[in-house]
């Protein structure tokens, strides 16, 4: 028998063997059955012995994903979740796995969808779309995998050996107050739009997403306290954001000109979706801004122009994140440069310090010498310490148990 083995207790850990310069791993199961391996790398080893020994722990050594699962079969299943779990199934999850349902056989076996297939589509994409939309594809993919994991249907998730473009596609465009002006007076032109001119108000002065905007109720607003609750944002948190006096009066017109027995702020007022909430304004949003002469500009920018106009005007970051619903500094940092004071302090550290100037003498000469009543300087004894030699023996009253040299040679009375 190998002395290695016999010798070494493999249950704290690969074991290296020098006679074959590799690392060994043994794990032995609950049922009595074993599992030996070699390695070159002792990071390899640690990282299957730690795997099996976590399912060891957790009871689910002995489970095996079947190898009979096809990806159209686990796909139906994905989806049927995924519609009640994802608010964004339909906007989201379904377009991109309609992506790789088109690139996939549906006969494909889970086990065989391998990385260098799922890197093949990934490239071929590139070419037609953003990268930004193939991370977004790779991304449901990825979380596909994941949920088969989870539920037994497949053994490791291919799209973790995957590299991602991970570009920067965040954009900064806001609204000058030029531009803001012209873009309301050409919304009030727009008749096949009606309220246009009053959701850019709401939207540049509240923040909220076209979502959380186009489904207001009347019940989310307090008028009383000058706030509107969102119930739940993309986030699927509740959302709470003030009302400033230009809101508040919007909304009062509003609220007087209300459909009867309708619950929602924005709603259809005619046609078979009268009463229902307004879901998009693209085709008299778009014509608003050819009539303003904006370029480059989208619905979601006029959430951008809340946070920049309040980072302009002296707004903290924090605040402006509690504004927009964010729960981290992460995505407000792009604001940051527009703030007249980010930075300017740091950066006034290395300026020169001001020159001192003495405090100005208002007494005369001899005035310092001088002190009130009640305040005269007590007198020191001025004789000085009396230094005391004491004997040095083991025992007696001079000898220190200490390594500082002053306090082992004398000691100081006074």
């Amino acid at each position: 028998m190998d002395e290695t083995r016999r010798n070494r207790d493999f249950l704290k850990g690969p074991v290296w063997n020098p006679e074959r310069n590799r690392w060994l791993v043994e794990i032995r199961y609950p049922d009595g059955s074993r599992l030996r391996k070699r390695f070159r790398r002792e990071r390899e080893a640690l990282r299957i012995w730690s795997a099996e020994q976590t399912k060891i722990d957790n009871g689910t050594w002995h489970e095996q994903a079947p190898k009979t699962v096809t990806f159209e079969t686990a796909l139906k299943q994905y989806r049927e979740y995924s519609t009640v779990q994802n608010r964004s199934h339909d906007s989201y999850v379904e377009p991109a796995l309609s992506v790789w349902e088109a690139h996939i056989k549906a006969s494909t076996l889970l086990a065989k969808i391998a990385p260098a297939l799922i890197e093949d589509v990934k490239l071929r994409r590139a070419q037609d779309v953003a990268h930004t939309t193939v991370d977004k594809d790779l991304a449901v993919l990825k979380a596909f995998f994941n949920w088969c994991m989870a539920r037994s249907l497949a053994a490791s998730n291919p799209v973790c050996r995957v590299k991602f473009f991970n570009e920067d596609n965040s954009r900064l465009r806001y609204l000058t107050e030029d531009e803001y002006s012209r873009l309301i007076k050409a919304a009030k032109t727009i008749e096949t739009s009606p309220l246009l001119a009053e959701k850019i108000i709401l939207s540049v002065h509240t923040g909220l997403r076209r979502g959380s905007l186009f489904h207001m109720r009347w019940d989310y607003v307090d008028f009383l306290n000058r706030v509107v609750r969102i119930p739940r944002t993309k986030s699927g948190r509740p959302h709470a954001v003030p009302l400033n006096a230009t809101v508040v009066t919007t909304l009062q017109t509003l609220y007087t000109e209300r459909l009867p027995d309708c619950p929602y702020v924005f709603a259809h007022a005619t046609g078979r979706q009268a009463g229902e909430p307004v879901k998009d304004v693209k085709n008299g949003f778009h014509t608003a801004l050819e009539i303003a002469e904006i370029k480059d500009f989208t619905w979601h920018d006029l959430r951008h122009t809340f946070a920049s106009w309040l980072i302009m005007k002296g707004a903290s970051l924090r605040s402006v994140a509690e504004l927009l619903g964010h729960r981290g500094l992460r995505m407000v940092m792009r604001y940051a440069h527009l703030s007249p004071a980010y930075l300017s302090a740091e950066v006034g550290l290395l300026d020169a310090p001001p020159a001192q100037t003495p405090p100005p003498q208002t007494g005369g000469a001899g005035a310092e010498k001088r002190a009130k009543k009640g305040q005269r300087a007590q007198k020191r004894d001025q004789r000085p310490a009396k230094v005391v030699e004491f004997p040095k023996g083991i025992g007696s009253s001079g000898w220190i148990r200490t390594s500082n040299p002053p306090v082992n040679s004398r000691m100081l009375y006074h």
